[in-house]
């Protein structure tokens, strides 16, 4: 398993993981980023209804997670669709994942 080192507006957290799980209204995939040390560090992704999501895709939490695209860009986790999703006074984008990818980083039991 690869390790991230992962940059909020808060700290810098070394040795970082994923953990991937669905959500359970539509089975859209819900990204963690866990430390051995901190416990969870952030999800940043999340469950809109009526998103119209592929199987592949998920909405990526900016509103509360502001440097989740520049992470998924970094580490190549996945690519923006151009297609937004409102929930309230927010609008999120929607990234079509690269599983493989991601699979790097998954914590291993």
């Amino acid at each position: 398993m690869a390790l991230l080192e992962v940059r909020t507006e808060w700290a810098v957290y070394k040795d970082c993981f994923l953990q991937v799980a669905r959500y359970q209204a539509d089975n859209s995939r819900a990204i963690e980023i866990w430390n051995n040390e901190e416990g969870p560090i952030a999800r940043i992704t999340v469950y809109i209804a009526g998103s119209g999501l592929a199987e592949d895709e998920t909405v990526i939490d900016t509103n509360n997670c502001p440097w989740a695209m520049e992470l998924i860009k970094q580490h190549g986790f996945g690519q923006a669709t151009g297609r937004m999703v409102r929930s309230g006074y927010c609008t999120y984008p929607v990234v079509k994942l690269d599983i493989e990818k991601i699979g790097e980083y998954l914590e291993v039991a």
